[in-house]
């Protein structure tokens, strides 16, 4: 019998906020409190950077990975400081899904210790790459789908009975999924799902 499969998307689906940003925030009130102010100058610099987009998100997210690597953080710790934006999704607790997967562009460094914590069976995240930068680098969109298919056939699993987003730039896999439960979706992004023919319901959050 084929694996019912549950995937869930992190930023504003599991947790009603943007990780990253927080993780950002985490990371210069670290460097402050540890008196580490060329980091913290450094880190800012980037984010400086972001704000007047002269760097893309990608980028952002790659120096900062790039800067951290070799860090002894306590992800845990961060983690903790997340548990007021989380979301409380029934379907984390449905005991029918077999495999529950947390599919995220969140850096897996951090998201690897949120699905551990919510009980998920495994994490596709965002890797910091081996071979330098690369525009599309990030577990988003089409490479989302990518890794969660690769995933599937090595792990001989069929379809994605559930999915759970906020976003449309998880249409890749909102179009292969069976059902798909959309989080406090916009006008733009209902017309989208219906006009598409996607079969969906709508989560309302805090």
């Amino acid at each position: 019998m084929d694996k019912k499969v549950l995937v869930v998307d992190l930023d504003g689906t599991l947790y009603n906020s943007n990780t990253f940003h927080e993780f950002l925030k985490y990371l210069l009130s670290y460097y402050l409190n540890d008196f580490r102010m060329f980091r913290f100058n450094t880190l800012l610099f980037f984010i400086k950077l972001r704000m007047v987009r002269l760097v893309s998100h990608a980028r952002l997210k790659y120096l900062t990975l790039r800067m951290i690597e070799n860090e002894d953080i306590d992800f845990q710790n961060f983690i903790s400081k997340l548990s007021k934006y989380k979301n409380e999704l029934e379907e984390m607790s449905d005991s029918s899904f077999d495999v529950k997967i947390l599919a995220t562009a969140a850096p897996s460094c951090y998201a690897d210790w949120i699905a551990k914590t919510e009980g998920f069976d495994v994490c596709l995240a965002t890797d910091f790459p081996e071979h330098g930068f690369s525009a599309d680098f990030e577990n988003l969109r089409e490479r989302k789908k990518e890794n969660l298919l690769s995933y599937f056939e090595k792990n001989n699993l069929k379809s994605v009975d559930v999915f759970i987003t906020d976003h449309i730039d998880d249409a890749p896999i909102i179009k292969m999924a069976k059902k798909n439960i959309i989080v406090n979706p916009n006008a733009k992004f209902s017309n989208w799902l219906k006009e598409n023919l996607i079969n969906f319901e709508v989560r309302k959050t805090k």
